[in-house]
């Protein structure tokens, strides 16, 4: 039998996903490249590699990191990990790296890269990765790990049976590693519950300045959680998706699971960056206005968040 499974890994992004999944996939062999915008900070990396924290103990992996996606050349597997306000810019600088055969896996948060993915002309097939995986940086290259979770594949149209094969190659690659990976068929589902966990916590932790597991332990911060999710849910019914049941249950299990995670929201307060909020509390707004339906606390989280962000954006 062909052996299919992903040789060379191109990781674009080394934000706190990108380096918690280049780590990780080191373990299993491939050949890892970190593609950075930042010319600096991939010196750093190729020097120094990425070190991932883990229950108090560190380990260390070597790997190349370019600034120059010419450097790169096609790979077998793209594992997109830029914020979604980066992704149209993006996009563009990862030619090179594609071929007809290349697998694109699309990781941001939120809804709002959706549009974006459809509307791309790429060589190859691209899907979806919906994660519930906590991680933090603590330094360039340096992560750490900030709770366990499933990760579902799966693709936004019909694919052929050979981008099938190569999505369930790299689902395979994963695993090997230590992921827990499943291919679906309607991705998006998973999405939607993904973002109706996105939508209860992320805000609220870059508002609170806390990380995941103290909500729990915040009785406001609680009935703002359950009111967003809530409204999300209700947005998601409208539009005939078919979310899962007890969606403020599965947030705070998520709560619990990533007690200790810095959420990617708060990280991007702290460093003084463009928050995903429009593509998450935003997006939904923007379909519950579309569709008729009242969504006040997420306009109130949307707006809390885009405070803050004015606060040292406008500098």
């Amino acid at each position: 039998m062909q052996d299919t499974s992903p040789k060379r890994v191109a990781i674009v992004g080394p934000g706190a996903l990108g380096c918690l999944l280049g780590a990780t996939l080191c373990r299993v062999g491939a050949e890892i490249w970190v593609l950075d915008h930042d010319s600096q900070r991939a010196g750093l990396l190729q020097h120094s590699g990425l070190t991932l924290e883990r229950a108090g103990r560190c380990e260390h992996f070597s790997i190349q990191a370019t600034a120059d996606p010419q450097r790169i050349g096609p790979v077998d597997l793209v594992l997109l990990c830029v914020k979604s306000p980066a992704l149209r810019r993006t996009l563009p600088s990862l030619f090179p790296l594609l071929t007809e055969k290349t697998l694109l896996l699309a990781w941001q948060n939120g809804i709002a890269h959706l549009p974006i993915l459809l509307e791309a002309v790429l060589p190859g097939p691209v899907a979806l990765a919906v994660t519930s995986l906590g991680a933090h940086l603590l330094a360039p290259g340096q992560v750490c790990f900030g709770g366990a979770g499933a990760t579902t594949l799966g693709f936004l149209r019909e694919a052929s049976p050979e981008a099938k094969e190569g999505l369930d190659a790299a689902a395979e690659l994963m695993r090997t590693a230590g992921l827990e990976v499943r291919v679906e068929t309607d991705i998006l589902a998973q999405v939607w519950n993904k973002l109706l966990v996105n939508v209860g916590i992320n805000g609220l932790t870059a508002i609170y300045n806390c990380n995941n597991g103290e909500l729990l332990h915040n009785q406001a911060a609680l009935a703002v959680l359950q009111a967003a999710v809530l409204e999300a849910a209700d947005v998601a019914r409208a539009k005939g998706i078919a979310i899962a049941p007890e969606p403020v249950a599965r947030t705070l299990a998520v709560c619990r699971a990533t007690a200790d995670n810095i959420s990617s929201m708060l990280q991007d307060v702290r460093q003084k960056r463009e928050t995903e909020i429009e593509g998450i509390n935003g997006a939904v707004l923007a379909e519950a206005r579309r569709l008729g339906i009242a969504a006040p606390v997420n306009a109130q989280l949307f707006a809390a968040v885009k405070a803050l962000e004015k606060r040292y954006l406008a500098g």
